[in-house]
Protein backbone atom coordinates (compact mmCIF):
# COMPACT_ATOMS: atom_id res chain seq x y z
CA UNK A 1 0.00 0.00 0.00
CA UNK A 2 1.51 3.57 -0.77
CA UNK A 3 1.58 5.76 1.89
CA UNK A 4 -0.43 8.46 0.55
CA UNK A 5 -3.24 5.43 1.04
CA UNK A 6 -1.99 4.61 3.76
CA UNK A 7 -2.35 7.99 5.32
CA UNK A 8 -5.93 8.62 3.87
CA UNK A 9 -6.80 5.23 5.57
CA UNK A 10 -6.22 5.92 8.73
CA UNK A 11 -7.14 9.76 8.55
CA UNK A 12 -10.48 9.22 9.44
CA UNK A 13 -9.42 7.02 12.94
CA UNK A 14 -7.23 10.19 13.73
CA UNK A 15 -9.93 12.76 13.41
CA UNK A 16 -11.93 10.61 15.54
CA UNK A 17 -9.58 10.58 17.94
CA UNK A 18 -9.69 14.10 17.77
CA UNK A 19 -12.72 14.61 18.35
CA UNK A 20 -13.22 12.49 20.90
CA UNK A 21 -9.70 14.56 22.48
CA UNK A 22 -12.13 17.92 22.35
CA UNK A 23 -15.26 16.44 23.58
CA UNK A 24 -13.36 15.20 26.72
CA UNK A 25 -11.38 18.43 27.47
CA UNK A 26 -14.44 20.22 27.35
CA UNK A 27 -16.86 17.65 29.77
CA UNK A 28 -16.11 15.43 32.29
CA UNK A 29 -15.63 11.72 31.85
CA UNK A 30 -18.81 10.97 33.90
CA UNK A 31 -20.60 12.69 30.93
CA UNK A 32 -19.01 11.51 27.88
CA UNK A 33 -20.18 7.32 28.64
CA UNK A 34 -18.33 4.39 29.00
CA UNK A 35 -18.64 3.36 25.48
CA UNK A 36 -16.98 6.88 23.81
CA UNK A 37 -14.45 6.07 26.85
CA UNK A 38 -13.94 2.80 25.48
CA UNK A 39 -13.48 3.88 21.60
CA UNK A 40 -11.08 6.26 22.96
CA UNK A 41 -8.80 3.87 24.48
CA UNK A 42 -8.86 1.85 21.22
CA UNK A 43 -8.49 4.61 19.23
CA UNK A 44 -5.75 5.83 21.33
CA UNK A 45 -3.54 2.28 20.97
CA UNK A 46 -3.88 2.68 17.43
CA UNK A 47 -3.04 5.86 17.06
CA UNK A 48 0.21 4.80 18.95
CA UNK A 49 0.73 2.00 16.48
CA UNK A 50 0.52 4.34 13.81
CA UNK A 51 3.12 6.30 15.21
CA UNK A 52 5.53 3.39 15.75
CA UNK A 53 5.03 2.70 12.20
CA UNK A 54 5.31 6.25 11.02
CA UNK A 55 8.61 6.44 13.02
CA UNK A 56 9.51 2.87 11.44
CA UNK A 57 8.60 3.80 7.38
CA UNK A 58 10.19 7.24 8.17
CA UNK A 59 6.42 8.62 6.81
CA UNK A 60 7.12 12.31 6.08
CA UNK A 61 7.87 14.53 9.00
CA UNK A 62 4.39 16.49 9.15
CA UNK A 63 3.07 13.30 9.68
CA UNK A 64 4.93 11.88 12.30
CA UNK A 65 5.08 15.40 14.09
CA UNK A 66 0.88 15.28 13.93
CA UNK A 67 1.44 11.93 15.33
CA UNK A 68 3.01 12.90 18.19
CA UNK A 69 1.36 15.94 18.99
CA UNK A 70 -2.00 13.70 18.69
CA UNK A 71 -0.89 10.73 20.96
CA UNK A 72 0.62 13.37 23.25
CA UNK A 73 -2.75 14.70 23.88
CA UNK A 74 -4.84 11.55 24.09
CA UNK A 75 -2.24 10.57 26.31
CA UNK A 76 -2.99 13.74 28.32
CA UNK A 77 -6.85 13.28 28.34
CA UNK A 78 -6.54 9.81 29.02
CA UNK A 79 -4.19 10.26 32.16
CA UNK A 80 -5.25 13.53 33.63
CA UNK A 81 -5.72 13.78 36.89
CA UNK A 82 -7.76 16.66 39.13
CA UNK A 83 -5.71 16.33 41.99
CA UNK A 84 -3.02 19.21 42.60
CA UNK A 85 -0.30 18.23 41.11
CA UNK A 86 2.39 20.55 43.01
CA UNK A 87 5.57 19.41 41.06
CA UNK A 88 3.28 20.61 37.88
CA UNK A 89 2.21 23.91 39.71
CA UNK A 90 6.13 24.71 40.55
CA UNK A 91 7.33 23.99 37.01
CA UNK A 92 4.47 26.42 35.50
CA UNK A 93 5.29 28.89 38.07
CA UNK A 94 9.05 28.74 37.59
CA UNK A 95 9.91 27.48 34.77
CA UNK A 96 6.88 27.82 32.22
CA UNK A 97 5.73 31.32 32.92
CA UNK A 98 9.07 32.96 33.48
CA UNK A 99 10.61 31.91 29.90
CA UNK A 100 7.42 32.42 28.00
CA UNK A 101 7.79 36.31 29.60
CA UNK A 102 11.35 36.27 28.61
CA UNK A 103 11.12 35.11 24.99
CA UNK A 104 8.15 37.01 24.41
CA UNK A 105 8.77 39.62 21.53
CA UNK A 106 5.43 42.20 22.81
CA UNK A 107 7.33 41.94 26.56
CA UNK A 108 10.59 42.61 24.72
CA UNK A 109 9.58 45.72 22.75
CA UNK A 110 7.89 47.33 25.87
CA UNK A 111 10.91 47.19 27.73
CA UNK A 112 13.37 48.30 25.29
CA UNK A 113 10.61 51.23 24.50
CA UNK A 114 9.90 51.94 28.19
CA UNK A 115 13.54 51.98 29.26
CA UNK A 116 15.00 53.97 26.15
CA UNK A 117 12.30 56.86 26.44
CA UNK A 118 12.77 56.87 30.47
CA UNK A 119 16.38 57.21 30.51
CA UNK A 120 16.69 59.57 27.61
CA UNK A 121 13.90 61.87 29.71
CA UNK A 122 15.38 61.39 32.43
CA UNK A 123 18.30 62.81 31.09
CA UNK A 124 17.15 65.91 29.26
CA UNK A 125 15.17 67.12 32.44
CA UNK A 126 18.53 66.54 34.54
CA UNK A 127 20.01 68.51 32.41
CA UNK A 128 18.38 72.26 32.29
CA UNK A 129 21.21 74.11 30.93
CA UNK A 130 21.27 72.12 27.82
CA UNK A 131 17.61 71.22 27.82
CA UNK A 132 15.90 74.15 29.34
CA UNK A 133 11.96 73.65 30.35
CA UNK A 134 12.15 70.22 28.62
CA UNK A 135 10.91 68.83 32.08
CA UNK A 136 7.79 71.96 32.97
CA UNK A 137 6.68 71.09 28.49
CA UNK A 138 6.22 66.88 29.44
CA UNK A 139 5.51 67.42 33.41
CA UNK A 140 3.68 70.43 33.09
CA UNK A 141 4.72 73.28 35.18
CA UNK A 142 2.38 72.96 37.97
CA UNK A 143 3.01 69.12 38.31
CA UNK A 144 6.71 70.42 38.85
CA UNK A 145 5.36 72.33 41.65
CA UNK A 146 3.42 70.27 42.88
CA UNK A 147 6.00 67.80 43.34
CA UNK A 148 8.67 69.84 44.75
CA UNK A 149 6.59 71.33 47.61
CA UNK A 150 5.29 67.81 48.35
CA UNK A 151 8.98 66.34 49.15
CA UNK A 152 9.77 69.76 50.90
CA UNK A 153 8.69 67.10 53.89
CA UNK A 154 10.46 64.34 55.01
CA UNK A 155 8.17 61.24 53.97
CA UNK A 156 7.78 59.83 57.21
CA UNK A 157 6.12 62.88 58.34
CA UNK A 158 4.27 63.92 55.02
CA UNK A 159 2.23 60.99 54.81
CA UNK A 160 1.64 60.33 58.72
CA UNK A 161 3.11 57.18 58.40
CA UNK A 162 2.25 53.67 56.96
CA UNK A 163 -1.37 53.14 57.24
CA UNK A 164 -4.03 50.54 56.13
CA UNK A 165 -5.98 53.67 53.91
CA UNK A 166 -2.45 54.32 52.05
CA UNK A 167 -2.06 50.61 50.98
CA UNK A 168 -5.91 50.12 49.67
CA UNK A 169 -5.33 53.90 47.86
CA UNK A 170 -2.11 52.49 46.63
CA UNK A 171 -3.30 49.16 45.50
CA UNK A 172 -6.14 50.81 43.62
CA UNK A 173 -4.20 53.56 41.88
CA UNK A 174 -1.48 51.27 40.23
CA UNK A 175 -4.62 48.64 39.25
CA UNK A 176 -5.97 51.25 37.44
CA UNK A 177 -2.69 52.30 35.72
CA UNK A 178 -2.11 48.58 34.54
CA UNK A 179 -5.73 48.17 33.91
CA UNK A 180 -5.21 51.40 31.35
CA UNK A 181 -1.92 50.32 30.32
CA UNK A 182 -3.59 46.56 29.26
CA UNK A 183 -6.52 47.48 27.78
CA UNK A 184 -5.14 50.20 25.45
CA UNK A 185 -2.38 48.17 24.25
CA UNK A 186 -4.74 45.69 22.95
CA UNK A 187 -5.02 48.78 19.67
CA UNK A 188 -1.51 48.20 19.70
CA UNK A 189 -0.70 51.73 18.67
CA UNK A 190 -2.49 53.14 21.55
CA UNK A 191 -0.77 51.10 24.01
CA UNK A 192 2.80 52.21 22.77
CA UNK A 193 1.42 55.67 22.99
CA UNK A 194 0.35 55.37 26.57
CA UNK A 195 3.79 53.51 27.11
CA UNK A 196 5.85 55.87 25.80
CA UNK A 197 3.87 59.18 27.69
CA UNK A 198 4.51 56.96 31.23
CA UNK A 199 8.41 56.59 30.38
CA UNK A 200 8.34 60.50 29.53
CA UNK A 201 6.86 61.58 32.53
CA UNK A 202 8.46 59.36 35.07
CA UNK A 203 11.46 59.75 33.04
CA UNK A 204 11.20 63.59 33.02
CA UNK A 205 9.85 63.45 36.80
CA UNK A 206 13.09 61.39 37.91
CA UNK A 207 15.66 63.45 35.73
CA UNK A 208 14.04 66.93 36.94
CA UNK A 209 14.52 66.14 40.41
CA UNK A 210 17.80 65.26 40.49
CA UNK A 211 18.72 68.47 38.29
CA UNK A 212 20.79 71.47 39.82
CA UNK A 213 17.64 73.39 40.17
CA UNK A 214 15.99 71.24 42.75
CA UNK A 215 17.11 71.72 46.35
CA UNK A 216 19.58 68.68 47.20
CA UNK A 217 16.86 68.69 50.33
CA UNK A 218 14.30 67.64 48.72
CA UNK A 219 15.91 65.32 46.02
CA UNK A 220 16.58 63.22 48.66
CA UNK A 221 13.40 63.86 50.16
CA UNK A 222 12.26 62.46 46.46
CA UNK A 223 13.81 59.76 46.18
CA UNK A 224 13.51 58.31 49.56
CA UNK A 225 9.96 57.82 48.78
CA UNK A 226 10.45 55.84 45.16
CA UNK A 227 13.29 54.36 46.02
CA UNK A 228 11.62 51.01 47.35
CA UNK A 229 8.97 50.46 45.38
CA UNK A 230 10.03 51.53 41.68
CA UNK A 231 11.40 48.55 40.80
CA UNK A 232 8.48 46.77 41.12
CA UNK A 233 6.01 49.17 39.88
CA UNK A 234 8.01 50.32 36.68
CA UNK A 235 8.18 46.20 35.94
CA UNK A 236 4.74 46.03 36.36
CA UNK A 237 3.91 48.50 33.82
CA UNK A 238 6.29 47.37 31.24
CA UNK A 239 4.77 43.83 31.60
CA UNK A 240 0.74 44.94 31.61
CA UNK A 241 1.52 47.09 28.35
CA UNK A 242 3.59 44.21 26.70
CA UNK A 243 0.75 41.52 28.01
CA UNK A 244 -2.19 44.15 25.77
CA UNK A 245 0.11 44.32 22.87
CA UNK A 246 0.12 40.42 22.70
CA UNK A 247 -3.48 40.32 22.32
CA UNK A 248 -3.25 43.00 20.08
CA UNK A 249 -0.67 42.02 17.53
CA UNK A 250 -2.85 38.35 17.64
CA UNK A 251 -5.72 40.38 15.87
CA UNK A 252 -3.85 42.21 13.61
CA UNK A 253 -1.50 39.30 12.25
CA UNK A 254 -2.64 35.31 13.31
CA UNK A 255 0.36 33.94 12.27
CA UNK A 256 1.95 31.68 14.68
CA UNK A 257 5.03 29.45 14.36
CA UNK A 258 3.64 26.05 14.61
CA UNK A 259 6.98 24.94 17.06
CA UNK A 260 5.92 27.80 19.84
CA UNK A 261 2.83 26.02 20.18
CA UNK A 262 1.65 23.66 22.74
CA UNK A 263 -0.94 20.75 21.85
CA UNK A 264 -4.33 22.55 23.57
CA UNK A 265 -3.24 26.00 22.08
CA UNK A 266 -4.15 24.12 18.42
CA UNK A 267 -7.48 25.60 17.37
CA UNK A 268 -10.46 23.42 17.71
CA UNK A 269 -13.14 23.16 15.25
CA UNK A 270 -14.50 21.90 12.26
CA UNK A 271 -11.12 21.24 10.63
CA UNK A 272 -8.84 18.55 10.77
CA UNK A 273 -5.82 18.74 13.39
CA UNK A 274 -4.26 17.35 10.44
CA UNK A 275 -4.50 20.07 8.00
CA UNK A 276 -4.26 22.69 10.81
CA UNK A 277 -0.58 21.45 11.43
CA UNK A 278 0.56 22.67 8.24
CA UNK A 279 -0.47 25.43 8.06
CA UNK A 280 1.26 29.12 10.01
CA UNK A 281 -2.00 30.99 9.82
CA UNK A 282 -5.30 30.74 12.09
CA UNK A 283 -8.43 32.53 11.73
CA UNK A 284 -8.47 35.87 13.77
CA UNK A 285 -10.61 34.27 16.86
CA UNK A 286 -8.38 31.25 16.91
CA UNK A 287 -4.92 33.83 16.85
CA UNK A 288 -6.85 35.65 19.76
CA UNK A 289 -7.62 32.79 22.27
CA UNK A 290 -3.85 31.76 21.56
CA UNK A 291 -2.84 35.96 22.29
CA UNK A 292 -4.72 35.44 25.37
CA UNK A 293 -3.20 32.67 26.52
CA UNK A 294 0.05 33.81 26.12
CA UNK A 295 -1.05 37.18 27.47
CA UNK A 296 -2.68 35.81 30.48
CA UNK A 297 0.85 35.00 32.62
CA UNK A 298 2.04 38.27 31.83
CA UNK A 299 -0.78 40.15 33.23
CA UNK A 300 -0.72 37.94 36.24
CA UNK A 301 2.84 38.94 36.75
CA UNK A 302 1.98 42.23 36.27
CA UNK A 303 -0.93 42.50 38.25
CA UNK A 304 1.52 40.49 41.03
CA UNK A 305 3.68 43.18 41.20
CA UNK A 306 1.48 45.86 41.06
CA UNK A 307 -0.25 44.75 44.32
CA UNK A 308 3.86 44.29 46.12
CA UNK A 309 4.77 47.68 44.54
CA UNK A 310 1.72 49.51 46.47
CA UNK A 311 2.03 47.36 49.45
CA UNK A 312 5.89 48.75 49.48
CA UNK A 313 4.67 51.94 48.92
CA UNK A 314 2.11 52.35 51.91
CA UNK A 315 4.58 50.69 54.20
CA UNK A 316 7.83 51.14 53.43
CA UNK A 317 8.59 54.01 51.32
CA UNK A 318 6.39 56.42 53.81
CA UNK A 319 7.81 55.07 56.86
CA UNK A 320 10.54 56.01 59.53
CA UNK A 321 13.40 53.38 58.41
CA UNK A 322 16.60 54.96 57.48
CA UNK A 323 17.31 55.50 53.37
CA UNK A 324 19.99 53.16 53.52
CA UNK A 325 17.58 50.72 54.30
CA UNK A 326 15.09 51.63 51.89
CA UNK A 327 17.59 51.32 49.46
CA UNK A 328 18.19 47.78 50.46
CA UNK A 329 14.94 47.09 49.61
CA UNK A 330 15.18 47.88 46.26
CA UNK A 331 18.40 45.94 45.60
CA UNK A 332 16.47 42.84 46.92
CA UNK A 333 13.42 43.36 44.68
CA UNK A 334 15.69 44.62 41.51
CA UNK A 335 17.57 40.79 42.60
CA UNK A 336 14.24 38.70 42.87
CA UNK A 337 13.21 40.40 39.16
CA UNK A 338 16.43 39.34 37.60
CA UNK A 339 16.57 35.63 38.97
CA UNK A 340 12.52 35.69 38.16
CA UNK A 341 12.21 37.12 35.25
CA UNK A 342 16.63 36.47 33.17
CA UNK A 343 18.19 33.70 35.10
CA UNK A 344 14.70 31.54 35.38
CA UNK A 345 13.61 33.19 31.89
CA UNK A 346 16.95 32.78 29.92
CA UNK A 347 16.20 29.41 27.68
CA UNK A 348 18.23 26.48 28.31
CA UNK A 349 19.03 23.96 25.62
CA UNK A 350 17.30 21.06 27.30
CA UNK A 351 14.32 22.97 26.76
CA UNK A 352 14.85 23.72 23.47
CA UNK A 353 15.53 19.99 22.77
CA UNK A 354 12.13 18.95 24.62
Amino acid sequence: MKVAQLIEKRRVYWQELENLCAQMSSSRKKTIGARNIARFATLYRAACADLALADSYQLPPNIVDYLHKLVGRAHGQLYRSRRVDWSKIGDILFRQIPREIFQDRCVQLTFWLFWMVFLLAGFMAANPDRFPNFAADIVGAENIDMYEQMYAEAPSSRNNGPTASGAAFYVNHNTGIGIKCFVVGITVIGGICVLLYNAAVLGATFGHMASPNVSEEVSQHFFEFVTAHGPFELTAIVLAAGAGLRIGFSLISPYHKEESLQPDELPEGEESLFDKSRRVAYERIDSLRIGAKRALPIMGASAILFILAAMIEAWISPSPLPEQAKQVVAIFCSGLLMVYFIVLGYPRRESDAA
